[in-house]
């Protein structure tokens, strides 16, 4: 908090002694930020619940950033792909 100066990073408002407060990990653990002291800092709870929002955003867009994949496209090229036609499979094979 001292650190802080009594504000909260993320809205710039003062922290007040019924706020309800969370820890937060400035470059989230999950984007290979590190467990120290120097990439923690306190939040409000509203405020650590927007930023966790917009961390996992931005994680998502940038891991499928030089991606050719898009959700829901088929990636197949046409000869890799199943033809299923009528008949028994000896029929299909033959």
């Amino acid at each position: 908090m001292k650190k802080q100066k009594g504000m909260c990073p993320h809205c710039n408002l003062y922290i007040r002694s019924e706020d309800l407060i969370e820890v937060d990990h400035i470059i989230p653990r999950s984007q290979g930020g590190k467990d120290i002291y120097s990439n923690l800092q306190l939040l409000h709870r509203h405020c650590h619940d927007d930023k966790t929002a917009m961390d996992i955003k931005s994680f998502d867009i940038k891991s499928f950033v030089g991606s050719t994949h898009i959700k829901g496209q088929n990636t197949e090229e046409p000869d890799d792909a199943l033809i299923v036609t009528s008949g028994s499979e000896d029929e299909r094979f033959s």
